[in-house]
């Protein structure tokens, strides 16, 4: 019984135009990031893609990231209206942020945010 020890799968190149290699490698974040929630009423006409280009826009280079986590319709919202709750992550890569330049990034989105008829939830 002659078994050959050496064979190993070949890849057909159709295989490796999706193993690229220009990765960027960015390392671990050298300050800290800072979380910021933000929990709005918004018009029902609005989606959160509009709301996530007024993030892109105005959040300048230190939004570093963010994410909706809850979307909620009901007795405690105005009718017409929906709250939405994002999680924005604010990160310098050149230093750590201060608050007040965190409150200026929040303040530049929230001016946007109420151009489209969206309020900060009390």
């Amino acid at each position: 019984d002659h078994r050959d020890l050496h064979s190993f799968p070949t890849r057909r190149s159709s295989d490796l135009e999706f193993a690229g290699f220009n990765h960027k490698y960015t390392g671990i974040a050298k300050y800290p990031a800072v979380t910021r929630d933000l929990s709005l009423v918004v018009p029902h006409a609005v989606l959160a893609g509009q709301i996530e280009e007024i993030f892109d826009q105005r959040g300048g280079n230190i939004l570093e990231s963010y994410q909706l986590f809850d979307i909620y319709e009901g007795a405690q919202i105005e009718k017409g209206f929906k709250s939405m709750a994002y999680s924005l992550v604010f990160r310098a890569h050149d230093k750590t942020l201060g608050e007040n330049e965190i409150s200026a990034a929040m303040k530049k989105i929230m001016n946007g945010l109420n151009g489209l008829g969206i309020e900060l939830r009390s």
